[in-house]
């Protein structure tokens, strides 16, 4: 099944230079994903109720291809690349209107059973048998991260908004905790093509984390840190 859906570049969703931004698409990605899960009856509202479990993303990719304007319009196709034993692809493809591909997400799910924290088995929550994995639409590979040391550039805390309705902090928050180490400036002349999170920990409002950042040549490595305990891995590419 592929979810599509028709939208138009909005003023919340656009950046500095007026086009659609990183957390713009983002956002995009995390709710095409949810509308999608919510059309199988698999939404994490649903989960709770039937499996008494969540889905909990461990890595995100997105690529940026070609950008799009305030107030253009562009469709999303959404739907499920790959299940495996414990985890499965959702894709999420954003076209402009002559069919090109502007931008491309993959976020990695598990399920995680609530009252345990024990990961569940994909074929015990029977999505297999409602729903094939669609061919991807283009090659976007989740990479495997370095342990490294990095500086420490910042500190930040969670605050109310930050958190989502699983009382966790909610993914976007660790982006925009990311790119607000760049300036405008930076942004605008050395635009992202690529950024993957790999997410370690939970944390929750109040928790207060350190950023720690390395630049690589065209490469930004950071790890968001809770005390020792790294809570995210992430490469930038610009």
């Amino acid at each position: 099944m592929k979810l599509i859906r028709n939208h138009k570049v909005t003023a919340s969703m656009t950046d500095s230079l007026a086009n659609l931004s990183v957390i713009g698409i983002f956002r995009i990605v995390e709710d095409t994903i949810a509308e999608l899960m919510g059309e199988l009856q698999y939404d994490d509202i649903t989960m709770k109720e039937r499996y008494g479990a969540v889905w909990v993303s461990s890595k995100i990719r997105i690529r940026f291809l070609k950008r799009m304007a305030w107030n253009e319009s562009f469709y999303t196709a959404g739907f499920i690349s790959s299940m495996t034993g414990g985890t499965i692809n959702v894709d999420v493809a954003l076209r402009n209107m002559a069919d090109e591909l502007c931008a491309y997400g993959r976020v990695e799910y598990c399920a995680l059973e609530i009252k345990t924290g024990r990961l569940i088995k994909i074929a015990s929550l029977g999505i297999g048998s409602i729903v094939t994995a669609e061919q991807p639409e283009t090659d976007l590979a989740f990479i495997r991260f370095q342990n490294v040391e990095l500086p420490e550039s910042g500190r930040v805390q969670v605050k109310y908004t930050g958190i989502d309705f699983a009382r966790h902090t909610n993914n976007i928050e660790y982006i925009r905790f990311m790119l607000n180490t760049y300036s405008v400036q930076e942004l605008e002349t050395r635009p992202i093509k690529e950024l993957e999170i790999l997410f370690k920990n939970q944390t929750f409002e109040n928790d207060v984390l350190t950023i720690h950042k390395g630049s690589f040549g065209e490469t930004d490595v950071f790890l968001l840190k809770k005390e020792d305990k790294v809570v995210v891995r992430s490469e930038i590419l610009f």
